[in-house]
């Protein structure tokens, strides 16, 4: 079997199973089983998006060389793939990657796969802190590491990140490796605030579950942890503990920037509001111009 026809068989199978993006998905997964979806991240620089320019080479192989034959091995590999993204398994978890950022981090059924629209708190926070580079900053719920990292990987050298799972943390460490920066985050086990005591923050970043118990779990998210995904019956159970216990701090953070459902923006805000009347609060807009990230500002 030649590379075009491996291409034009897998993609048919995945449109088949009401796979959206069947023909990018056939052929990143041809490229890793072909090893071609490789790029080193140390020579990666900081502000660009190799992981990206890596994936476009890849792609461009499957299509400057059609031709050529696929072994037995490579064949039973790539139906195998195939065959599992039918069934709607992420992508990412097949790969063992995403890319977020311009960078591509390691990420397994235990952490919650990096969005696009999450790349939008980054650079929100990166305006932030460089009006002060000196800035303490905390990222609670750091799952992959993607923003931790990006964000060292953009500028900043102090931060402490911090999760519940052990497993997660485990998968933001290895990242954090891979990218040489592990000396520039310090991770901590524990729920939301705890692990921190009297530690000083300047800036606070997080993205937490924030789906309802009620939320009907959909083939594109059915495989990543709950964990990461609900809290209560509105959403915000995990949000609301953050905040009530931001409030209790003898030194409260300057900045909170956290990303949301659109809908739930209102709520919450209201709910900030009584916890911290004088505070200004500011909704930035993702690509679909829906409000996805808010930003607290306390003192």
């Amino acid at each position: 079997m030649k590379i075009k026809e491996a291409l034009t068989q897998g993609i048919k199978q995945l449109e088949q199973y009401h796979i959206d993006s069947a023909p990018l998905d056939a052929e990143l997964l041809l490229s890793f089983v072909l090893n071609k979806d490789k790029a080193c991240p140390s020579t990666r620089r900081s502000g660009t998006r190799p992981g990206r320019q890596a994936t476009g080479v890849a792609r461009e192989y499957l299509y400057t060389y059609p031709e050529t034959e696929l072994n037995n091995k490579d064949i039973k590999k790539y139906q195998k793939l195939i065959k599992k993204r039918s069934t709607h398994y992420p992508l990412a978890y097949i790969l063992g990657y995403k890319e977020f950022y311009g960078l591509k981090f390691e990420v397994n059924k235990h952490v919650l796969i990096p969005r696009p629209e999450t790349e939008l708190l980054v650079e929100k926070t990166l305006k932030i802190y460089q009006k002060n580079a000196k800035q303490k900053i905390i990222e609670i719920g750091t799952g992959s590491g993607c923003i931790a990292i990006s964000l060292v990987k953009n500028g900043i050298n102090n931060i402490i990140a911090t999760d519940i799972s052990k497993q997660a943390l485990k998968v933001a460490k290895k990242n954090a490796k891979i990218y040489q920066v592990e000396n520039k985050i310090k991770f901590l086990k524990g729920d939301l605030l705890k692990p921190l005591q009297d530690t000083k923050i300047d800036i606070l970043i997080a993205n937490l579950p924030y789906l309802d118990t009620n939320y009907k779990k959909e083939s594109s998210i059915k495989h990543e942890p709950n964990l990461a995904l609900y809290s209560g019956e509105d959403g915000l159970d995990a949000y609301k503990k953050l905040f009530k216990q931001i409030s209790e701090l003898a030194y409260q953070p300057q900045y909170i920037l956290i990303e949301l459902d659109p809908e739930q923006i209102k709520i919450l805000s209201s709910y900030t509001k009584k916890l911290f009347p004088s505070a200004q609060i500011q909704t930035k807009k993702d690509l679909q111009g829906l409000g996805r990230i808010m930003i607290v500002k306390i003192n």
